[in-house]
């Protein structure tokens, strides 16, 4: 029977900041833990808080402020030696309590991964490596890939590349252990999937590029329809690049002589599409049919020959297209090949006629799945732009060139078609031709304001994602001005931003960071017509994470959009989304930066004033002397004098 004051002294000893005591420390952890004895619940919070800190002392041979020559060197450091028993123990740890750490799984995990960025000796390299194994292999596979996504794309973190290279490998990894379902189409794998889609193409190292392409053939291996869904709802730019890079990975699969041992296509566990049941995946969603058929998912990559995966995945790609370029009017006529009407003599045609035979049906039930109701009803679209006003192509004018003769206004359509293009082109000079972007931007305003703009359909997705890439110039009057730009469209093309709405909010707070104030005016001004221009709902599910996770001035930008957002919000929506709203709120209120504290109080007011009494029972975690502050800030809405009257006692 272990004796409670024994623990308590490993664990003093544990938090010395003596090295000696914590080592002596570690070790009685680990014969604690090598003998089974558990820990209580106070006892395992106090040393998550150990281990949280252990993480974050200097371990690395630049911390440690001195040169190796050898390897014997570096093992004579006090901390080294330390730090390797911390990881030894923290296998340990994580074996015995693994049940009772899911809420310190996300330290846990970034930390590990973060390490592996360090200068780190080979050895303690290695125990890493270990640790994350262990990790991988003791937890939910879901809140592993939830955590990775959330990772990957928090504003506050800046990876180096060797710590990218770790996310990758272990989300690749982790997706040949997971199932089908634990793949979710939620804003953060979206977001997530953007940036590994950027890392492709990452000019530093060719390491990350290969370990991100890895990531994405595996992701798609693991839920080809959601993965494919997911696809179809990013910007072109995104889905040129990853259908790209998946039709050379299966083309080349081809060539290797349908050699299946080590290639990613080939996964641990064979799973069957037939047994999902997504309502976004359901046959039962598609417009052309009303009862399930037993073939609609009857594709599996891992039996089907290389030729009918190649065309498989053409139809795919085929059909992302026709979801991102038919217009609203096109959706109700009859879909026309155009490489058909033009004899199929093209690479695309010959691609669809290789579909007849084995492919055909791999081919028809993936397309049949890009045309649920929940991406054809989109009324985005329009434009003949066929990747040509993708950044990853060379010319965006051509886009403009595309059956011209099929309008009456064909002849305006296409001047302006054109005089878009060039200010694009324009605009791609990135940290270039400073006067001439910025009278490009100036044009585009302008065009913008006087609504005469008319090639929103070929045009919207290259001009946004511009303009995001914009946000990051090194020259701040051109940021100001691609932000004005961004409101501008905002005002005039709101319901266009449905499916880019959280790359646009998270790209509008973070330039709150800038440090010049007309860049922070501007990115005020933005998020203010966001909260206008985007449901509330999809507003509330972006802003409460980053309400919770991001470091100021980011959270306190997050907190007044989403005070904004509330003012739209009905009584009777508001209440179902309190849960997700009221506990960042909470953490805010405690918040170092006394303007933080001040909205988070303000959010709460302007919460109150449309729900009123319902707010109190999610309030129970507030100190009283809090309770009575918002008590008075209430009063004061309610009198008229506005929640703005004062900032006193915050």
């Amino acid at each position: 029977m272990r004796q409670t004051e024994d623990v308590a002294e490993v664990l003093n000893r544990c938090a010395s900041a003596n090295w000696s005591e914590r080592k002596e420390g570690l070790l009685g952890l680990q014969a604690l833990l090598k003998n089974q004895r558990t820990l209580s619940r106070v006892e395992l919070k106090r040393l998550c808080e150990i281990f949280t800190r252990m993480f974050a002392d200097p371990h690395s041979k630049r911390d440690s402020g001195r040169t190796y020559g050898t390897a014997e060197s570096g093992i004579s450091s006090a901390s080294f030696k330390v730090f390797s028993m911390f990881l030894e123990t923290l296998v340990d740890f994580i074996l015995v309590h693994k049940e009772d750490l899911l809420d310190w799984l996300f330290v846990l995990l970034t930390q590990l991964l973060k390490k592996m960025g360090a200068d780190l000796l080979g050895s303690v390299q290695a125990k890493v490596q270990r640790a994350l194994d262990v990790t991988r292999e003791s937890f939910p596979n879901e809140q592993q890939f939830t955590i990775l996504m959330r990772f990957t794309v928090d504003q506050t973190q800046t990876p180096n590349l060797k710590v990218k290279v770790a996310i990758l490998k272990y989300i690749e990894t982790l997706t040949l252990q997971m199932d089908a379902p634990d793949f979710v189409n939620l804003s953060e794998t979206r977001l997530a999937v953007s940036r590994i889609i950027t890392w492709t193409t990452e000019p530093r190292s060719s390491d990350i590029r290969k370990a991100a392409q890895s990531v994405l053939i595996s992701l798609f291996q693991l839920n080809t329809p959601e993965f494919t869904m997911l696809l179809a709802a990013l910007p072109k730019t995104f889905q040129d690049g990853a259908t790209k890079l998946l039709q050379n990975h299966l083309r080349n699969t081809g060539n290797a002589a349908q050699a299946t041992m080590g290639s990613p296509l080939t996964r641990h566990t064979p799973r069957s599409p037939a047994s999902w049941s997504s309502p976004l995946t359901s046959p039962t969603n598609t417009s052309h049919q009303n009862t399930p058929s037993p073939s609609a998912f009857e594709y599996d990559t891992e039996n089907m020959d290389s030729e009918d995966i190649y065309s498989s995945l053409k139809g795919v790609t085929e059909a992302i297209q026709n979801f991102s370029v038919r217009s609203q009017e096109d959706m109700n006529e009859p879909i026309r090949r155009r490489e058909g009407d033009e004899g199929g003599s093209g690479p695309e045609g010959r691609a669809v006629d290789a579909v007849d035979g084995g492919g055909r049906m791999a081919l028809d039930n993936k397309t049949s799945l890009l045309n649920t109701p929940l991406l054809s009803s989109s009324p985005w679209g329009g434009g003949r732009d066929h990747f040509s006003d993708s950044p990853f192509k060379h010319s965006l004018k051509d886009s403009s060139m595309d059956d011209s003769g099929q309008h009456a206004d064909a002849d305006r359509g296409l001047d302006q078609s054109e005089l878009v293009a060039e200010l694009l082109k324009e605009l791609s000079n990135h940290n270039e031709r400073v006067e001439e972007r910025r009278a490009a931007l100036g044009e585009l305003l302008r065009l913008i304001r006087e609504n005469t703009l008319q090639v929103w359909d070929e045009h919207f997705k290259t001009i946004l994602l511009l303009l995001l890439e914009t946000l990051g110039d090194r020259e701040h009057v051109i940021r100001a001005l691609a932000l004005r730009v961004l409101r501008e469209i905002l005002s005039k093309q709101p319901y266009r931003f449905k499916n880019y709405a959280e790359l646009t909010i998270m790209k509008a707070l973070e330039a709150h960071k800038d440090p010049h104030k007309d860049v922070i005016r501007a990115a005020e001004e933005t998020a203010a017509m966001l909260a206008l221009s985007i449901s509330p709902e999809q507003c509330v599910k972006v802003l409460c994470p980053i309400i919770q996770s991001a470091e100021y001035p980011i959270n306190l930008a997050a907190i007044k959009m989403q005070t904004k957002v509330m003012e739209r919000v009905p009584r009777e929506g508001l209440g179902a989304l309190l849960p997700e709203i009221v506990p960042g709120l909470i953490q805010g209120y405690d918040n170092t930066e006394s303007s933080v504290r001040k909205a988070c109080v303000f959010c709460l007011v302007a919460i109150y004033a449309v729900i009123g009494e319902e707010l109190k029972p999610h309030l129970s975690q507030l100190p009283s002397s809090k309770l009575k502050l918002l008590n008075l800030y209430i009063k004061r809405a309610q009198s008229g004098g506005g929640s703005d009257a004062s900032g006193e006692g915050l």
